[in-house]
């Protein structure tokens, strides 16, 4: 039973069943059937608002760039960040470092996407300038999560930075991580000769309302671009569009909200250390290709680039701000995530000039049919009221799962005023009832494996049965 969460308009009555599970599935031994078990809610995961202060993930991380976030189906937040080493003095790189967090502000480090030794076959791995891997992005598509990336340097022209755009599946958020054997989008030949290539950065992938894929790309040198995907996600299809003008912007990011495409992108400098001028502009557009305009209706294609600030830098310790992504809590409260400089502490100790880039979150609002941070006022510093995030949940059972949860079948039960406990016709455990307030209202229904008997709740619109 996969966790879900939804408004409702109408009263309803949350059912918890403790049952039995019969056949091979015990409660000790939960991968015999193929269930994911988790632990317990603790103290703090009980769907009560976090406090927190910028930058998040510093527990895993002191730089943590470009960050790509997603809700896992075993209910954690997973967070893919670009290749750096992850601590000031460490001195090894982490080829797209992963973490984990259950409430989107204390993360820590589960691993990386790539080892040297799994690069890639179609990275360059020479020495003397191998590949990295940069800028990810990572969804869940047809029962597996698929992670984009920049590959910085390919064997398809040895010797030059010749970026491409690659992918690779996996069964769960921390791999294994298994790439696709070639570039989604192959490296482009700029016009400055054999050695020139346009920046194929920054992949975005999208599912648009009917289904079909796209991937969002590129880079100050050649500009915005959007193309279509094969349905695997690994092979782009039909001719790219361009979506914003070149030597603008880069890191776009892509949303559909009532009816408007919304193209987030990043401009100037990602990484002067302190002077640092990067910052998150958007365009909107009816269509996924286009055109895009500011809210002044200035396009984002024209020459003098039109482009409506979301993000940038308020004189506070945060400078350089962008690379967003957008997650949305349980609430249904939308948050940017972003990278951003301190800059007080600009750049990464032990390294030669790495800029220290953590990762930040603030609250995004939709107002008039446009995204703003935190009012307009930038980058928080400072205690902020934080996400509703609780991330204990456990994940949807396999096949072989639902065949042994056989124990009893749901019936009817009676409108009680007062909740109370009902037996099922069949193997005995009782059936809790607990009304909800008037009007609507967010219900959550999970499953945990723990000693004993196990439970289930499922919500239920009143006086009726399933």
């Amino acid at each position: 039973m996969e966790q879900s969460a939804r408004r409702t308009p109408w009263p309803v009555v949350a059912l918890v069943l403790a049952l039995t599970p019969v056949g091979a599935l015990t409660s000790a031994s939960p991968a015999a059937a193929g269930v994911h078990a988790v632990r317990g809610p603790g103290p703090g995961d009980r769907g009560r608002p976090t406090t927190y202060a910028n930058p998040v993930g510093s527990g895993a991380a002191d730089t943590f760039a470009d960050p790509a976030v997603i809700r896992g189906q075993d209910g954690w937040w997973y967070a893919y960040g670009t290749t750096d080493p992850l601590r000031e003095g460490e001195g090894v790189r982490h080829l797209l470092p992963v973490t984990r967090s259950r409430d989107l502000v204390r993360w820590e480090h589960v691993g990386d996407a790539f080892t040297e030794q799994t690069l890639p076959a179609w990275a360059d791995t020479d020495p003397a300038g191998p590949a990295a891997l940069w800028a990810p992005d990572v969804r869940y598509v047809d029962g597996e999560y698929r992670l984009y990336y920049v590959v910085t340097r390919t064997t398809l022209t040895p010797g030059t930075d010749d970026s491409a755009i690659g992918v690779a599946t996996a069964p769960s958020p921390t791999g294994p991580w298994t790439d696709s054997g070639d570039p989604v989008v192959d490296p482009r030949p700029g016009g400055g000769g054999p050695e020139d290539f346009l920046w194929t950065y920054d992949p975005h992938h999208v599912t648009a309302p009917d289904g079909t894929q796209h991937l969002v790309y590129g880079s100050y040198y050649g500009g915005i671009w959007v193309t279509a995907l094969d349905r695997t996600g690994t092979e782009a299809v039909g001719e790219p569009v361009q979506l914003a003008v070149d030597n603008k912007y880069e890191g776009a990011y892509v949303v559909h909200r009532d009816g408007y495409w919304y193209l987030f992108a990043s401009s100037a400098n990602c990484c002067a250390g302190p002077t640092t001028g990067y910052s998150v502009h958007v365009g909107r557009s009816a269509s996924l290709t286009g055109p895009y305009v500011d809210r002044d209706g200035v396009p984002l294609l024209q020459s003098r680039a039109g482009g409506t600030p979301v993000l940038v830098q308020n004189g506070n310790r945060w400078v350089g701000a962008g690379h967003n992504a957008l997650v949305t809590d349980l609430t249904g409260q939308d948050w940017v995530v972003y990278h951003a400089i301190d800059r007080e502490d600009p750049y990464l100790d032990g390294t030669d000039g790495v800029n220290e880039r953590p990762m930040l979150l603030d609250r995004l609002d939709w107002v008039d049919g446009w995204p703003v941070v935190r009012g307009g006022v930038g980058p928080s510093e400072g205690p902020q009221p934080g996400p509703l995030a609780p991330g204990r949940a456990a994940t949807g059972f396999e096949p072989a799962a639902r065949a042994a949860w056989r124990g009893a079948a749901w019936r009817t039960v009676p409108d009680d005023p007062q909740g109370g406990t009902h037996a099922l016709a069949r193997r005995a455990g009782p059936l809790l009832l607990h009304h909800a307030p008037a009007g609507p209202v967010r219900v959550e229904a999970d499953v945990r494996l723990e000693p004993g008997p196990s439970a289930a709740s499922s919500p239920a619109p009143r006086g009726t049965g399933s």
